[in-house]
């Protein structure tokens, strides 16, 4: 017998947080409810109180600045997925969310709802990681933020607590050129994936890698990053990177992922399609900076 809760709707984020610290763990955001409503019906989750958090505003707002692009946590996957005019790292999220759910339920399902869930195999965490993000936490007393590679603990969990997640922050580097590719494998194009990367390059005038983003998902119990890889591919030269040194970068990806064998896949497969996947995305940054493979 599924459990009652009550509804609560704050007027402000501010008000959200202290109704969460009130409640605690007896208590859940609610945004568009694609994964806590299912969680909820498999009793999964048990919960008495549900913060209905959808009429807060200024939350669903994409933001393109200078120096950020900035995603409010509430923006819904379609709505991203409408973004990929406003900028070319939108226009690869804009591609990601494509990968994932139905048309219908990305209409309802949030940016924020998404990474909150903290799968290890979800969709945007990896691109969001490769970049450098932030994550911009409203808490009782204001805001913090946090790495997006240092928010996630483990297995659905975050380091939020009883904060709320209200923005994600991608920066921009100044007199550079940033590109994030991602690419994934899957049984169907619904289904979760069963291992994912995500690349993001940042090249100066001098058409030199400054900096470097490798992201691998499903390989652990959360996203994780492969600084080795990143600090191999740093001080190249966009139109000196060799085959060579494309698969030995995803060979060094591959010793970083620490996957397991489970029913939908072993973990040696997985270890060996982070590096396929992984040149494949660094390919595929080079290629829109206009650089070549020698």
């Amino acid at each position: 017998m599924q459990s009652h809760f009550e509804y609560l709707r704050p007027s402000s984020t501010k008000e959200a947080v202290q109704m969460k610290i009130e409640f605690g763990q007896r208590a859940k955001y609610w945004a568009g409810g694609t994964d806590m409503t299912l969680r909820w019906r498999r009793e999964i989750d048990r919960f008495s109180h549900c913060i209905d958090i959808t009429y807060l505003t200024g939350l669903d707002n994409i933001e393109v600045e200078e120096d950020c692009i900035r995603i409010g946590a509430l923006v819904s996957l379609s709505a991203l997925e409408r973004a990929d005019q406003r900028h070319h790292l939108l226009k690869t999220l804009s591609d990601v969310t494509k990968l994932m759910c139905t048309p219908q339920t990305r209409t309802l399902a949030t940016v924020g709802g998404n990474l909150s869930n903290a799968s290890p195999a979800a969709d945007l965490t990896p691109p969001f990681i490769a970049m450098d993000a932030l994550a911009e936490i409203t808490t009782e007393d204001g805001i913090r933020t946090v790495p997006m590679d240092q928010f996630f603990e483990g297995v659905n969990r975050t380091v939020v607590g009883d904060d709320l997640l209200s923005a994600i922050e991608i920066p921009l580097p100044e007199s550079q050129h940033k590109v994030v590719k991602y690419h994934r494998i899957d049984r169907t194009i619904v289904d979760i994936a069963l291992v994912n990367a995500s690349t993001s390059l940042s090249a100066d005038r001098s058409r030199t890698i400054t900096r470097a983003g490798v992201a691998l998902g499903a390989v652990a119990p959360i996203v994780i990053r492969s600084p080795a890889a990143e600090r191999f591919l740093e001080g190249k030269s966009i139109d000196s990177v060799s085959e060579s040194e494309l698969e030995k970068v995803g060979e060094i990806a591959s010793e970083d992922a620490k996957p397991i064998s489970d029913v939908r896949a072993s973990a040696d497969y997985r270890r060996a399609m982070i590096k396929v996947m992984t040149a494949r995305c660094i390919k595929d940054c080079i290629d829109e900076l206009g650089g070549t493979i020698s």
